[in-house]
């Protein structure tokens, strides 16, 4: 994405009252919610833009609307509220499928399903967490924080399960079994992640092995707070069909307890996490992060009232301003061509990333031909693209970590860090690197196969 692109492509402004919730399905489809009750779903129509569903909004909380959900396969939209239920709601039509009630009635702040499909997770005003089966019975209702649970976040894989509350403090699970671990004890602790409450979080797609031991899983998680930071982590996990008696060099044989700056991090030999960049990201609370799907870009917004984007290195390409007030939460469609931002100010703004939309253009597919760098990126084999950019390697080098970086992105690192490995925040005794010469061939020769089924697609 070239950022300085970016342009607003429409406004939406039929809600009263703050856009507090937003979430996309493919490019077609926008969801928001609002303080004002209600449930908003839109569609991409060429010639209009995101027009409202005829069934829109939708009718059913008492009080206002936190969160909204669509389901991994797109047939059902959850809408969480303090009104203590989540409505599920069928897309084709609008309708109510079913209505599920938090323990105790409490105000919920968050809900989400998880990748596979298989689970409804919500969050509520007293720290509790409500767990929902696939037929929508509870099967788990536990105290995960000592105080409001604003924030839960899936891996892409659905085996880890992240909570976070206003105190600030982080909780990882892991979930691979289908809840069938107890959630009382976290497999891995994050307190004081940020000072004074963390607001949101988010999983990067892209999972990487540690090729050290060819199964201890890497993933990347974004937070933000109320302290203007965006951090970014790396969470190392061992799956559980894999013998953790094992060594790792990122996850312990024991619990143990380690320190990032101000944060205290608990581990178990289930699980680990590293904090690899602290951002000083806005000038006042950070509301919302979201990774794109491809995993090559971070997107934040802020009570200061503004959208930044951010490489996987932590530079700023852009900044977006146009709303008049605190924007509350973000959204990126299916292909990375189109943001949406809600705000206070009772708007929802659409945001072209790719420079070439219009209201015209034909985005309602899965994929939009206008952005097709995202689509090849998300094809492309997960060896020849660059731990830290996530975007296809042109001169790949080995670094001392075991891992093979794009030449100028370890570089880039290097300047800014003394010689700590990217990806396990482990010390290194050199910062020289080797060129891959091996894997820079295969890398030319995938790109030459797909210059030829080009050719061919055009013949």
């Amino acid at each position: 994405m070239s950022a300085m692109k970016t342009k607003i492509l429409q406004k939406l402004t039929a809600h009263t009252s703050d856009i507090t919730s937003l979430d996309f399905y493919g490019n077609a489809l926008l969801v928001t919610g609002s303080s004002d009750k209600t449930v908003r779903v839109w569609r991409w129509t060429a010639g209009s833009g995101y027009r409202e569903e005829p069934f829109s909004p939708l009718l059913g909380h008492r009080y206002g609307v936190t969160s909204v959900r669509v389901s991994p396969k797109g047939a059902v939209l959850a809408s969480a509220s303090v009104d203590g239920t989540v409505i599920l709601w069928n897309l084709s039509n609008g309708e109510i499928t079913n209505v599920i009630n938090q323990q105790a009635g409490e105000a919920i702040r968050a809900c989400i399903f998880s990748p596979n499909g298989a689970t409804i997770v919500s969050s509520d005003d007293n720290g509790f967490v409500c767990i929902w089966g696939q037929d929508k019975t509870l099967k788990c209702h536990v105290k995960v924080h000592d105080e409001a649970v604003h924030t839960i976040a899936f891996s892409s894989d659905s085996n880890i399960l992240l909570t976070a509350c206003t105190l600030g403090n982080v909780r990882l699970y892991a979930v691979e079994n289908d809840f069938a671990n107890d959630l009382s004890c976290a497999d891995c602790s994050i307190d004081a992640a940020h000072d004074m409450g963390v607001l949101s979080a988010d999983f990067c797609k892209i999972v990487h092995t540690d090729p050290a031991d060819r199964c201890s899983l890497i993933y990347t998680v974004a937070t933000c707070g109320t302290d203007h930071f965006i951090k970014m982590w790396r969470v190392f996990f061992m799956p559980n069909n894999i013998n953790r008696s094992r060594k790792s060099r990122l996850i312990p044989t024991s619990p143990q307890e380690h320190f990032a700056g101000q944060s205290t991090i608990y581990s178990t030999e289930v699980m680990n996490a590293s904090c690899v960049q602290t951002i000083a990201a806005h000038g006042s609370s950070v509301t919302c992060v979201r990774f794109n799907p491809t995993g090559t870009l971070l997107f934040s917004s802020s009570l200061d009232k503004t959208i930044k984007v951010w490489n996987q290195q932590g530079t700023c390409l852009k900044t977006l301003s146009e709303h008049s007030r605190y924007v509350n939460c973000l959204a990126i469609n299916g292909d990375s061509s189109v943001i949406a931002s809600g705000s206070n100010d009772r708007t929802v703004v659409v945001w072209d990333l790719s420079g070439g939309l219009s209201l015209e253009s034909h985005i309602t597919g899965i994929r939009s031909l206008l952005f097709t760098l995202a689509v090849n990126t998300a094809d492309i084999p997960l060896e020849f693209t660059c731990p830290i950019t996530h975007e296809l390697m042109k001169d790949p080098v080995f670094a001392e970590d075991g891992f093979t970086y794009e030449r100028a992105a370890i570089r880039e690192w290097f300047t800014r860090e003394k010689a700590v490995s990217p990806m396990t925040n482990l010390e290194l005794s050199t910062d020289d690197v080797v060129e891959n010469g091996k894997l820079k061939q295969k890398i030319e020769d995938y790109m030459r196969s797909l210059d030829g089924a080009k050719v061919d697609a055009v013949n």
